[in-house]
């Protein structure tokens, strides 16, 4: 299982671009949390998002990590994947 964590300026579309990359692919979403909040230097709305993902075998870690980074880049926000224990 993979954890996603994502934050950046709020906007239209993010989880649309995000979750259609993981959709092409062939990744789950089995949980996912949202929200907006108010930036603690610059008071703009950040949108932060948290997902525990469902992967394929024959996906791997790198080969997702490279497709979001590019969605990320295009989103301008920060986006980290990181492996946890499937919850029992």
């Amino acid at each position: 299982m993979l954890a996603l964590e994502l934050i950046g300026p709020d906007r239209p579309g993010i989880v649309r671009e995000v979750s259609q990359a993981l959709a092409e692919r062939g990744v789950g979403i089995e949980e996912l949390a949202t929200e907006v909040v108010s930036g603690s230097w610059s008071g703009e709305s950040l949108f932060k998002a948290s997902a525990r993902l469902s992967v394929p075998r024959t996906v791997s870690t790198e080969a997702l990590r490279h497709a979001l980074g590019k969605v990320s880049n295009d989103l301008g926000v920060d986006l980290r994947l990181e492996e946890r224990a499937a919850p029992a």
